[in-house]
């Protein structure tokens, strides 16, 4: 069985060399669905010697998870194997910083599911303000214009609406790390003259 995430499934291998030479097994072969991906082991077999073979295969990042019948060949033999591929919830966002002023401004999300899991996206979001000092400000809110879900390997592009709260202290800077699925839009709010503070 190889399991794991599924850019780095690992197994090990007993590999018997029932020759008289030294046998060298490299570059272990996946077949699945179709497809052949080849992996990274390496090992120089005396004759007549059993060793361990470490096995890494990556497959791509968006295989599902769950356990998959394929074959492997190392060594010249190919064997029947199980795949067992790990849940690998990933996301990428674009921008990851944004610059924030008191009050409400439009941003647009770019998000890619770079995992194996569909990611749901909560209509609003919000985090604590934060200006590094012992207590926590009030909440920065995030909000989509509807909910969302992201497939795997999928990107969609979100229209949101940024809140930041009226009465934080101009003189500091504060930051808010905004969830987005398992991402963070970190939100900076750079100190001001008071003559451009709200009243």
């Amino acid at each position: 069985m190889l399991a794991g995430p599924p850019g780095r499934l690992t197994t090990t291998v007993t590999v018997e060399n029932v020759s008289a030479d030294r046998l060298v097994v490299r570059r272990p072969t996946l077949h699945l669905g179709g497809e052949a991906v080849t992996g990274a082991a390496s090992a120089i077999i005396p004759g007549g010697r059993t060793v361990e073979v470490p096995v890494v295969v990556p497959l791509p990042a968006t295989t599902p998870p769950g356990r998959h019948e394929a074959e492997m060949e190392l060594g010249g033999v190919r064997r029947r194997v199980v795949v067992d591929v790990a849940p690998h919830p990933a996301l990428e966002l674009s921008p990851r910083r944004v610059l924030a002023v008191e009050g409400s401004q439009d941003v647009t999300l770019v998000v890619t599911n770079t995992g194996n899991v569909r990611m749901p996206l909560a209509a609003l979001t919000m985090a604590r303000a934060d200006d590094g000092g012992p207590d926590p400000g009030p909440d920065v809110v995030l909000a989509l214009e509807a909910p969302a879900a992201v497939e795997p390997g999928q990107t969609v592009t979100l229209p949101a609406r940024l809140e930041v709260p009226p009465g934080l202290d101009p003189a500091r800077r504060h930051t808010a790390s905004v969830p987005v699925g398992i991402a963070d839009l970190d939100v900076v709010i750079l100190p001001r003259d008071r003559s451009e503070s709200k009243s």
